[in-house]
């Protein structure tokens, strides 16, 4: 298929882990909760990138119908209800976005199928 209907919005998270990696995994776990929420769908994710001093510890792409779906993930109050686990969890955090992609590029990874090591 092609057209405006398989054009997606997509957003790269990319988290430093300050807490226990559970932790971060649960925090991860529910920031891809909410996006399903707003019918975002996680398309890619690495955990622990590999490279040395200053990289993140995981980067998650999540892509979204258009940008009123955006809007509400980065607005949604339920946000709130995560700030206590980030502030645990997260060190730093870095969003980045805007960039549209063919849904028919690769085959999106179900939210629920992400590999989660709670270690």
């Amino acid at each position: 298929m092609s057209g405006d209907a398989d054009q997606r919005i997509e957003l790269t998270l990319r988290l430093w882990r300050a807490g226990s990696k559970r932790q971060f995994e649960r925090y991860i776990n529910r920031l891809l909760k909410l996006a399903a929420r707003q019918n975002g769908r996680a398309e890619r994710r690495a955990a622990e990138v590999k490279g040395g001093p200053g990289r993140p510890d995981a980067v998650l792409v999540l892509s979204f119908p258009d940008t009123a779906a955006v809007d509400a993930y980065l607005t949604d109050p339920r946000r709130d209800d995560l700030e206590e686990l980030a502030a645990k969890t997260v060190k730093r955090s870095l969003i980045t976005g805007g960039r549209q992609h063919d849904s028919s590029e690769h085959d999106p990874a179900e939210v629920t199928a992400l590999p989660i090591d709670p270690g």
